[in-house]
């Protein structure tokens, strides 16, 4: 008897999904340029910078951390955007509204709060990834906690909760785990552990961006006029809260691919049987339950969203041929399931019918509990976009016995097709964004060996220098000065002028003098040649009485 039953989940994103981390992308780590952000490495950054410029950033961050100078290093970037873009590691499409807020705000002051300066820092929430190939991944353990609220509300089936229901209690009652009478959780017994499920790899088309950043708005469920009749915005729009995320970019079609493993548990000998579940879900129960709950709470919302004039009419009409369709069909045969994860899921998607209570905030410590939320987190190009905006976290599982071919839906992959119109301008866009940076790249790496270069030659030259110290720290105090003024005359001949009665002149005067009064005939000997040798260059000295007295001694040193 087989251990599990497993399956293939090809998995396509339909609207923007945002797992979190924890991780940012930090305004000192990357740039926006044309509708693109370009994340960079900071030691590769540090190596594309001019000496100058790496001095000026060293000046930046010298001294005591703070605001200011966070402001004063993001702005040093920005102001070399394109050549840290031509380094960039990674790169991915920002909405023209996340752009905008950059180059508005990088390195300035957002907004003044209780008489002090906040400085907006610009950090974008990364989506879950693969740090290696920096892929989006979604998580085995997002889609099972998806998967756990179908479940949990199908046993429901509507029913309230009971007065010392607690979340544990609830879901451990609901999936027979929970001992009502010693009030205990059994959690070996949670049916859920027999169903495991892999992170989702993404297996998307490669020459189109995996992820794009867009603004999360919030926006009022129902409308709510004042005593002027005027209609009111959230407590959100009110203070001009929004977020900036990373997000898996929808209509990526079948772009993940995970495993789903059911345990089968009947070969368990019977002297365990009692820590195992009792209750138990095959994968069809699995596929029903979660189309069952999240198919209905689809067309809800989108209904709503379009009511209020929210909803993007290009992804309505999208959504609306799927679930018409082929697709429709196959969520109807069990062959796939619709399903929502991710930030800003809503609390629909996150809580059982029936038992839902969601605490609202009212402002100055007050709150009251309600069935539904108030208000909606949408995905938006720009923060005061109050159409044409959509929901986050959809997507579409379609499943497959593990070992057997998924059939291809070239009416989902066509409808994907034809959403990605927005995406490919945008790879156009930054085609003609390539040409520069690459101009940029190719002008930093000639500088880069220039610099290389003179550093090899300082170098050398320090090498040298070093050899012929030690060479004259072993010679005698007059091979020293012999050796030493033949460097000065070669280095003075090296820069090819000379100036009569100049400061060479007056050297080697000195040093003629002070040989002149030496014992070693041998050396006597190379100081006349080496003299010589400076007169034929620079020529005689023009007064007769120091032509004589070089004459004179250039015999003497010869004697």
């Amino acid at each position: 008897m087989k251990a599990f039953d497993s399956y293939e989940l090809r998995i396509t994103p339909l609207s923007p999904i945002h797992i979190g981390t924890g991780d940012s992308y930090e305004p000192t780590n990357y740039v926006i340029e044309e509708d693109a952000l370009f994340e960079f490495d900071t030691g590769a950054a540090m190596a594309a910078l001019e000496p100058s410029a790496r001095q000026e950033l060293l000046g930046i961050t010298s001294g005591k951390p703070s605001e200011q100078m966070l402001k004063a290093v993001q702005g040093f970037f920005y102001q070399r955007r394109q050549l840290l873009a031509a380094n960039a590691v990674h790169r991915l499409p920002v909405l023209p509204g996340v752009r905008e807020l950059y180059t508005s705000r990088v390195g300035r002051t957002a907004q003044r709060e209780e008489r002090r300066e906040i400085i907006n820092r610009l950090e974008i929430d990364r989506t879950a990834y693969n740090p290696i190939t920096r892929a989006p991944v979604l998580f085995g353990s997002s889609l099972k906690g998806a998967i756990r609220t179908a479940l949990l509300d199908e046993v429901n089936a509507g029913r309230p909760a009971r007065d010392r229901d607690g979340l544990h209690e609830l879901q451990g009652r609901l999936f027979g785990y929970r001992d009502p009478e010693r009030s205990r959780l059994f959690l070996e017994r949670d049916p859920l552990r027999l169903v495991q499920i892999s992170d989702a790899v993404w297996q998307g088309d490669k020459t189109l961006p995996a992820t794009e950043v867009f603004l999360a708005v919030n926006r009022k469920r129902e409308p709510v006029v004042d005593r002027q009749g005027r209609l009111r915005v959230s407590q959100a729009e009110q203070r001009g809260l929004y977020q900036i995320l990373e997000c898996v970019s929808p209509w990526r079609y079948r772009a993940f691919s995970a495993r789903l493993n059911v345990q089968q548990i009947e070969s368990v000998v019977e002297k365990h049987q009692a820590k195992l579940p009792t209750k138990r879900f095959s994968c069809e129960e699995i596929v029903r339950a979660c189309n069952r709950f999240y198919r209905s709470l689809l067309q809800d919302e989108m209904t709503k969203l379009a009511e209020r004039g929210y909803l993007s009419q290009g992804w309505r009409k999208a959504m609306e041929a799927l679930l018409a369709g082929e697709i429709g069909q196959r969520l109807e045969k069990g062959k796939a399931w619709l399903m929502r994860v991710g930030r800003h899921s809503g609390a629909e998607a996150v809580t059982l019918n029936g038992v839902r209570r969601i605490k609202i905030r009212q402002g100055q410590g007050r709150s009251e509990d309600a069935s539904t939320p108030k208000t909606w987190w949408l995905a938006a190009g720009e923060r005061d976009q109050q159409a044409e905006l959509v929901p986050f976290g959809w997507l579409l599982v379609e499943i497959s016995a593990l070992g057997e071919p998924l059939a291809d839906c070239l009416e989902l992959g066509e409808q994907c097709k034809a959403q990605l119109g927005r995406v490919r301008a945008w790879g156009k866009q930054l085609e003609s964004l390539e040409t520069r940076l690459a101009q940029i790249r190719a002008e930093q790496a000639a500088r880069q060996q220039r610099e290389a270069e003179e550093a090899r030659l300082r170098e050398q030259r320090a090498r040298e220098e070093a050899e012929r110290q030690a060479r004259l720290a072993a010679l005698s105090p007059e091979e020293q000065a012999l050796e030493e003024f033949r460097a000065y005359y070669e280095a003075h001949k090296a820069k090819g002028r000379y100036q009569p009665g100049g400061e060479f002149d007056s050297r080697r005067l000195e040093f003629f003098r002070q040989a002149l009064t030496w014992q070693d005939k041998l050396l006597r000997k190379r100081v006349a040649e080496l003299i010589r040798e400076t007169l034929q260059w620079s020529g005689w000295p023009n007064k007769k009485e120091r032509k004589q007295e070089f004459r004179t001694g250039l015999e003497e040193l010869d004697r």
